[in-house]
C-alpha cells in the first residue's frame, strides 16, 4: 500500500470520525447515525441537499473542515484512477503488459512478411477465435490496436513469457534480415519457444527453408522459405497460410 493511500485514507478517516463527532455532539437536532453518516456523504461530496444542516458554530467549523477534506481527497482519488488507467493503457499500447491467454497465435518479429500475414488474418477473418499477439522490438508501439503487443526481443525467455508462449496454440516465427546470420539467429528463437511450449504449431520463415540446422530441432516445424512466401504475396496479395498448417 503506498504512502500516498495511505494518507487519504487517514484523511478521510479523520475526516468521517472528527467531523461527524463533533457534528453529532454539538447539533440540537436528535440526529441519529445514519443521519450523521447521511450528512458526511452529502457535505464531504460538497452535493450538500440542505436537509441537514448545522446552526452551531463548532457544527459550521465541522463541516467546513469535512468539505475541504472531501474536496481535496476526492479530486486526489479521481487523479490516481485517471493515472492508473493511463498508464494501463500506456503500458498495453508499448507493449509492457504481461499476457495470460490461452490457445492464442503468437507472431515473432514484425517484419513485412509478418504484416502480410495479419492483414491475411483481418481480411480472411482466419482464427477468428484466437488472439493474436505480436511479440517483437523492432516497432515501440502496437501496430495494430485490434490485436496485442509484447514489446521485446524474440529470442529472451522473459519476453516470450510475457506473451505466454507456454499456453499458445499456434507460433510464426518470422526472419529478421537485421542480422548478418538470420536464418541462425531465426532457428534460435525457435530453440527458446520449444523450451517453453511443447505442443504449438511452429511456422518458421527461412532464407534457406532445407538448411541442415533444422534436422537439429527436438520436433519437426512447418518451413516456408522466404522465396515461397514472397511469390505467394506478389501472385494472390496473400501468404495463403492455411496451406502451412495442419487441417486440424
Amino acid at each position: 500500500m503506498s504512502l500516498t493511500f495511505k494518507f487519504l485514507v487517514g484523511l478521510l478517516s479523520f475526516s468521517l470520525l472528527g467531523g461527524s463527532f463533533v457534528f453529532w455532539f454539538s447539533e440540537p437536532q436528535g440526529l441519529t447515525f445514519i443521519d450523521i453518516l447521511w450528512w458526511w456523504i452529502a457535505t464531504s461530496t460538497t452535493v450538500g441537499y440542505g436537509d441537514i444542516v448545522p446552526v452551531t458554530i463548532p457544527g459550521r467549523i465541522a463541516a467546513t473542515i469535512v468539505i475541504f477534506i472531501g474536496v481535496y481527497g476526492y479530486t486526489y482519488i479521481i487523479s490516481l484512477i485517471l493515472n492508473t488507467v493511463r498508464n494501463k493503457l500506456e503500458a498495453k499500447e508499448r507493449g509492457l503488459l504481461r499476457l495470460g491467454f490461452k490457445n492464442h497465435i503468437v507472431i515473432c518479429s514484425y517484419t513485412a512478411y509478418a504484416d502480410e500475414l495479419i492483414q491475411e488474418i483481418k481480411a480472411k477473418n482466419l482464427f477468428p477465435e484466437k488472439e493474436i499477439v505480436i511479440v517483437t522490438n523492432l516497432v515501440e508501439r502496437i501496430p495494430y490496436p485490434e490485436h496485442h503487443f509484447v514489446y521485446g526481443i524474440p529470442i529472451c525467455p522473459a519476453t516470450l513469457k510475457r506473451a505466454n508462449i507456454k499456453e499458445a496454440d499456434i507460433v510464426f516465427v518470422f526472419t529478421n534480415e537485421r542480422f548478418a546470420t538470420p536464418d541462425r539467429k531465426t532457428l534460435h528463437v525457435v530453440s527458446r519457444v520449444m523450451r517453453l511450449n511443447q505442443h504449438a504449431t511452429i511456422c518458421v520463415e527461412l532464407n534457406v527453408p532445407d538448411m541442415p540446422m533444422v534436422e537439429s530441432l527436438p520436433r519437426p516445424i512447418i518451413v516456408p522459405g522466404s522465396e515461397d512466401i514472397q511469390g505467394s504475396v506478389l501472385a494472390h496479395q496473400y501468404i495463403n497460410v492455411l496451406r502451412y498448417l495442419p487441417d486440424d
